[in-house]
């Protein structure tokens, strides 16, 4: 090539590079960005959610998917707080957003600013999802559950005070109970403040103090309208509460997340005020009702009191005891008679010798004769006297000898020298600690009155006794 030629080969070179348009990956990734965002905004996309996550900030991080392809996505704190559900993995969920692009990575994305449940509503899944919930803290539970007082003379209520609601209660506490005192916290029962309204009267209430039973109701609505109720808060200070609460809202057909929570649901808030304040016909109906039922277990139990005495006093124990008595007061009688029978006969045999005296006396007739008898007499009648009084002594001591004895066998003089009785629940006699067992209820008979005692330890015969049962002591 001759050399003009190959200067005019390197100008033509030089001026198609001067010519060429070079980007960075920043600036060709902002271009791209600001295509796609332009041509691809206002988005409804429907797919399957998975690898959801949601950081301490706040924003929800998942993957949009169909059988065919994925789609990164995120909704950011301020969208989040508008859901009504959980969102989780594999539910199908209908979008709306727009693609943007996230430069640090190049990777384009959607943004979500509303989300909404495929098949189910969002608060019909918001509702089952706290349902749930709750029922695994044991919020529902009946062993939780309080019931109303029998005549509450103090009722709270929590509602609009402008709704039809009130009116219906009011109308049905005055027609039952004229002078019962009802305060009505005013709350907003339908909006977004409804929930906090909500729970902040019931909770202000229970600090009030003072009433026997609160009342939160509505009338009816939609599954919207009826929302307030289905919120956590409410059904939190529901659950808190110090005081029976009786859920009425909407209709008989509305269940809401409250009903469940509260100690009773009423189908209406007229059904409400009927359940807090019963009618006195209902009240007296009952009354009647509880007296025949404790007429009948007072019957009951004095024939088992009965049954129960007449056990204890034919126990063998009681019987022994009752023979010996007999024995020594029969053994009693025999020394008695025997001891009259020997003065009878003492008696008769000095009778029979003053007879004979008497005869040979007056046979006689002689003045020496009868100063003899006289004095013999005397003698006889001395010695009579001291027989007497002799057998009477030895029969009274005799006697005072058994009585002293029949005291001494008595269980009751046991009892007086501080001994006692112990009985077990089945009024079995104790006679060895093993025959006790620990948390056993035992009855104590002691000289004056009993006691019932429970068993905190047996110490078998032999066992010597322990510090910690002389602490006890």
């Amino acid at each position: 090539m001759a050399p003009g030629g190959l200067a005019l080969a390197l100008n033509q070179q030089e001026s198609h590079s001067s010519s060429r348009s070079v980007l960075s990956v920043s600036e060709l990734t902002r271009e791209i960005k600001l295509n796609l965002e332009s041509s691809f905004s206002n988005l409804w996309v429907v797919g399957e959610l998975s690898n959801v996550s949601r950081p301490p900030s706040g924003h929800l991080y998942f993957t949009l998917k169909d059988q065919n392809a994925q789609l990164p996505g995120v909704m950011f704190r301020s969208a989040t707080r508008h859901l009504r559900f959980q969102p989780g993995d594999g539910l199908a969920v209908l979008v709306w957003g727009h693609v943007t692009v996230y430069e640090p990575r190049g990777a384009y994305q959607i943004r979500v600013e509303r989300m909404e449940p495929r098949g189910k509503g969002a608060l019909q899944i918001a509702f089952e999802q706290l349902k749930e919930k709750l029922a695994r803290e044991g919020l529902f539970d009946a062993a939780r559950k309080r019931a109303l007082p029998l005549l509450p003379r103090r009722i709270g209520i929590v509602t609009s005070p402008t709704g039809a609601a009130i009116r219906d209660i009011c109308r049905v506490l005055h027609r039952r109970f004229p002078n019962l005192e009802v305060l009505v916290y005013p709350a907003q029962v339908q909006g977004d403040l409804a929930a906090a309204e909500i729970s902040q009267g019931i909770r202000v209430l229970n600090r009030l103090g003072g009433f026997d039973a609160l009342i939160v109701a509505r009338g009816g609505g939609s599954f919207e309208d009826l929302w307030s109720f289905n919120e956590e808060s409410v059904a939190r200070a529901i659950a808190s509460s110090g005081i029976p609460i009786v859920s009425a809202v909407g209709h008989e057909v509305d269940f809401t997340i409250a009903d469940f929570v509260a100690d009773v649901r009423a189908p209406t808030p007229s059904a409400a005020a009927e359940m807090v304040v019963e009618k006195k016909e209902h009240l007296v109906e009952r009354v009647s009702r509880l007296e025949g039922r404790l007429d009948r277990a007072m019957a009951g139990r004095m024939a088992e009191l009965r049954a129960r005495t007449n056990r204890i006093v034919s126990h063998r124990a009681f019987a022994a005891a009752l023979h010996a008595f007999e024995m020594k007061a029969q053994r009693l009688d025999e020394v008695v008679y025997r001891g009259r029978a020997i003065l009878d006969r003492r008696l008769s045999g000095i009778e029979r010798q003053l007879a004979i005296l008497a005869r040979r006396l007056e046979a006689k007739r002689v003045d020496r004769q009868i100063a003899q008898a006289r004095a013999g007499l005397e003698r006889l009648a001395a010695r009579l006297g001291g027989a007497g009084t002799r057998v009477v002594q030895t029969t009274g001591r005799s006697i005072a000898e058994l009585v002293a004895k029949l005291e001494t066998l008595s269980p009751l003089a046991v009892l007086g020298r501080g001994y006692g009785l112990v009985w077990s629940a089945q009024g079995k006699l104790l006679r060895d600690a093993t025959e006790a067992t620990v948390g056993e209820v035992l009855r104590i008979d002691l000289h004056r009155g009993g006691l019932g005692c429970r068993v905190e330890n047996v110490r078998p015969q032999g066992e010597k006794e322990n510090d910690d049962e002389r602490d006890s002591r």
